[in-house]
């Protein structure tokens, strides 16, 4: 059995589309452009090799409910399955939102 590697990176993104997940309840579909990615202490870093680039990424409902595009969104992520996903419980301020306008 493989064993899953730790792993979390820090991404500053800017949501191009964004919808309900395809198969995780609860969860939105962003596809991103990721403008800045830096490793978080401790942690592998499998997601900045996407800086610069687009990335589908996997984040809660709750925080991403209407976003329009433009948005910039600050999050920690990591690589599990496959696929992006945001934190699910991020610690505090560490999940940003920044409408445009």
């Amino acid at each position: 059995m493989v064993q899953a590697v730790e792993n979390l990176t820090a991404l500053v993104t800017r949501v191009v589309a964004s919808g309900p997940h395809p198969r995780l309840a609860g969860w939105d579909l962003l596809l991103v452009d990721v403008l800045d990615a830096r490793p978080v202490t401790g942690y592998a870093d499998l997601l900045s090799r996407h800086e610069g680039g687009r990335l589908e990424l996997a984040v809660p409902s709750e925080r991403v409910a209407d976003l329009p595009p433009g948005t910039v969104i600050r999050l920690r992520a990591k690589l599990a399955g496959g696929r992006a996903m945001a934190e699910k419980r991020p610690p505090p301020g560490l999940f940003v939102v920044e409408r445009p306008g």
